[in-house]
Parts: C-alpha cells; sequence; structure tokens
C-alpha cells in the first residue's frame, strides 16, 4: 500500500507498520537514502516470500526445480501492484543516490 503525505511516501513495511520513505535531500542526506533504499528492499524482501509462500502452497505439479519455482515465484511478483512500485521506486532511489554520492565524492 502506498499514499504520500507532504512529500513522503508511506508503504506497509514488512510487519504491517507504515515505512516512510523521503523523497527530499537535506541534512543527513546519504544516511537517509541509505535508510530508504534498506527499507524499500526489507519490503520487497517480504513481499517475495509472501509470493513464495503462495506458490509453494498451491504447487501442483510434480516436476519441481529451485529454477521452476523462482520463475514461478517472479510471475506471481508480476502480479503484485505493490511490489511494481516498489520496484520501480528502489531504481529511482539508487540512481538518486548514486548521482548524490558522485556530486559529493562520497
Amino acid at each position: 500500500m502506498l499514499w504520500r503525505v507532504r512529500g513522503v511516501h508511506s508503504y506497509q513495511g514488512a510487519e504491517g507498520g507504515p515505512v516512510n520513505v523521503s523523497q527530499e535531500g537535506g541534512q543527513g542526506g546519504a544516511d537517509s537514502a541509505r535508510q530508504e533504499l534498506d527499507q524499500l528492499r526489507e519490503r520487497m524482501a517480504a513481499l517475495k516470500e509472501q509470493a513464495a509462500a503462495e506458490v509453494d502452497e498451491k504447487w501442483s505439479s510434480p516436476i519441481r526445480t529451485k529454477d521452476l519455482f523462482d520463475i514461478k515465484v517472479k510471475q506471481r511478483l508480476q502480479n503484485y501492484d505493490e511490489y511494481q512500485t516498489l520496484q520501480t521506486r528502489l531504481r529511482e532511489a539508487e540512481a538518486n543516490f548514486a548521482a548524490d554520492s558522485d556530486t559529493t565524492g562520497g
């Protein structure tokens, strides 16, 4: 779930609580950018675990390999709007972090 409050994107965290993801720079920009990346990755990992559990629960084929299982999980994630939104936001945040690191030399 994604909602906006004064320039801050909030995502439902892995434990169901909100995860605030600021889009604004400022003091401690590198630390907050790293924290944002960590929060995005953590939520995406939780969604991936959820998708894997659903695939595992509904698996009906007698043929099961790790590669096939991973493909089915990826297919399931393609249907999660939240995961797609997080994936896009992660790409943007990584690009911004890289750009900020380049301009600050760190």
